[in-house]
């Protein structure tokens, strides 16, 4: 039997090895709750109002064997060049959602988020950060980077983002330079970089350019990046150095070059030239954070901490990532969706410091104190606490890995189920945020007037036209073709015949219209169905004749203002009639709105 260890030792000495052994339980559950807690971030299970159409477009690539090159489902862009940016993230959701599910695809999102944690945690391991003080700041980075986790193509901006900043502090994980302040004399003043991990760079953007146009974010981080390191080899010249200034210059030659590995080549940096040049005042992603909104005080939050770690830290800083940081940040601060790119970096550069103020602040506070064993109450109740929270956690993690829930509070869920029963069909203009749900669940009888593909796929003058329907002049906050004249909320509805139009009644202008519609030019619209978040129109020659083949008659209609509050499994399809599921057929699902299932805000989001 081996000698007890501690046998000899004095009872001081056993004793704080057993105090260390039980903070270390404590440490250890702390660290599972803490990465509870960032599963539920990532979790998020608020439908995108975009997700029906990445799926159909998808679909239709994997069904045909080729890519669609001009605009479908649309009767006003028909012909028109269609830049599709997200082709890799579409397929990915066409054949997760044909193989895996909802609940497939749920779990896989949520894996994909605690994939970004992992290697945060991977990279904060290198730089000899603790496990529980990585897990507490990146608790706050899950936060921030929560409400941009619906199931959308960015997620595999954010998945391609890591891998990037993971490759770079590979890289440079042993990078010093002489010139900086507290050098330790007996360190190497240069280690070699790592090339092996600097060539999968480039090879990283590939992908990232293929399936989101957040790659022009993860070029310019890229090159910065790598500018940075060799502004610093020029500023301390020493011998051997320009061959591998050269070399950093190659590889960031090969991040641009890589912006041109996609199907479209020269013409998606023009688009995205032209796209990113012209401002976009109606889309909510493209504004900048305010205090109504959700995510401002996570971000707030996420400022202050490095603000905090970075001007108090005792480790070098880096001003190649402090300017980086900053820019990124004055992005953030501009634009709502730059926030996950901030919160990205933050979470594999920042832990070091954090560690670093941390550590002086405990060493400071205990300074002169003895290890303390807890008391056995004070230790069962943390104990019995942190297993509390963790029940509660999985709980509430396990219901939102199940269920992709479609509020008909929010989406025209009865409206498309009375288009489906009354045989409707034809051009329909729609409310932009509903615009691919309709879409993916009329098609092919119905087309639509606009939809969330935005400038890929619509000239500026049609995206101008639905958005001075919708908006009119929204507060002068406008950006329009100077080919689309003056502001009219009625011309969409001429503009390509239309014969339906489904208005979202959370857009006053767009209710005004149709009523001076309905009440002008001899009634030239009429309303068929009206719920208390919906209004269908149709053409008056069309629907209100009897002798006409696509009468609706009075008793056929449904003019109310009655309030749904169901909550249908995605993808929400109507219900064919007799019963013919050719479409997925909506599952009815017996549940309680949750806080965080939160309306779509009155203005268009991206």
């Amino acid at each position: 039997m081996p000698a007890d260890t501690h046998a000899d030792a004095p009872p001081s000495a056993a004793y704080a090895d057993a105090a260390r052994a039980e903070y270390r339980l404590l440490r250890r559950l702390m660290i599972a709750s803490l990465m509870l807690g960032c599963a539920g971030c990532f979790a998020f299970n608020m439908v995108d109002p975009d997700l029906w159409g990445h799926v159909r477009y998808g679909q239709e690539w994997i069904e045909a064997g080729q890519m669609h090159r001009t605009a479908t489902h649309t009767f006003t862009a028909e012909g028109y060049r269609w830049v599709n940016h997200e082709n890799l993230a579409e397929l990915a959701f066409a054949w997760g959602f044909d193989h895996l599910g909802v609940g497939g695809m749920l779990i896989a999102k949520c894996l994909a988020g605690m994939l970004i944690i992992g290697l945060m945690l991977m990279v904060a391991g290198w730089r000899g950060v603790r496990p529980l003080t990585a897990c507490a700041f990146l608790l706050l980075v899950a936060v921030n980077l929560k409400a941009f986790f619906p199931m959308r193509p960015q997620l595999l901006s954010f998945l391609c983002c890591a891998a990037m900043l993971t490759l770079l502090e590979a890289a440079f994980l042993h990078w010093r330079r002489p010139f900086r302040t507290h050098e330790p004399a007996q360190l190497p003043a240069r280690p070699a970089i790592d090339w092996r991990p600097l060539a999968f760079v480039p090879v990283v953007l590939v992908v990232w350019v293929n399936s989101h146009g957040g790659f022009a974010a993860g070029v310019c981080i890229a090159c910065a990046y790598l500018f940075g390191r060799g502004v610093e080899m020029l500023i301390d010249r020493r011998p051997g150095d320009l061959p591998k200034i050269a070399g950093l210059a190659a590889v960031a030659a090969a991040c641009v070059l890589a912006v041109f590995a996609n199907p479209y080549g020269t013409g998606l940096v023009a688009w995205m030239a032209e796209s990113l040049g012209s401002p976009r005042p109606e889309i909510t992603e493209w504004a900048g954070p305010k205090p109504s909104d959700p995510i401002f005080w996570q971000l707030v939050a996420l400022g202050v901490a490095n603000a905090i770690a970075w001007g108090f830290t005792k480790k070098q800083r880096d001003w190649v990532k402090i300017v980086i940081l900053m820019l990124v940040a004055w992005q953030a601060v501009s634009h709502l969706r730059h926030i996950a790119f901030f919160a990205l970096l933050s979470g594999f550069w920042t832990p070091p410091h954090v560690q670093s103020v941390l550590s002086a602040m405990r060493s400071k506070a205990a300074n002169g104190l003895e290890i303390v064993r807890p008391a056995p109450l004070m230790k069962w109740a943390a104990v019995a606490a942190i297993l509390f929270t963790t029940y509660v956690q999985t709980r509430s993690l396990a219901s939102r890995l199940l269920v992709l829930p479609v509020a008909s509070n929010q989406y025209p869920v009865d409206a498309l189920q009375y288009i489906e029963d009354h045989e409707l069909s034809g051009r329909l203009v729609v409310s932009f945020n509903w615009a691919q749900y309709a879409l993916a669940a009329l098609a092919p009888d119905t087309t639509v007037s606009f939809d969330g593909r935005f400038r890929t796929c619509y000239p500026q003058e049609v995206v101008d036209m639905n958005f001075d329907f919708l908006l009119g002049e929204h507060g002068g906050a406008r950006h329009r073709s100077p080919n689309s004249g003056p502001i009219d909320g009625a011309r969409v509805l001429s503009y390509g015949d239309p014969n339906l139009v489904l208005v979202d009644r959370t857009y006053p202008h767009a209710v005004e219209v149709m009523r001076q519609q309905s009440a002008d030019q001899g009634g030239r619209w009429s309303l068929l169905y009206q719920d208390a978040i919906s209004q269908l129109w149709g053409l008056a020659n069309r629907y209100d004749q009897p002798t006409s083949p696509d009468y609706v008659a009075p008793d056929s209609r449904s003019i109310g203002d009655q309030e749904s509050t169901r909550l249908v499994q995605w993808p929400a399809f109507p219900q064919r009639r007799g019963g013919v599921a050719s479409r997925p057929q909506p599952e009815k699902l017996q549940m309680t709105r949750r806080a965080d299932e939160r309306t779509i805000p009155p203005s268009p989001g991206a």
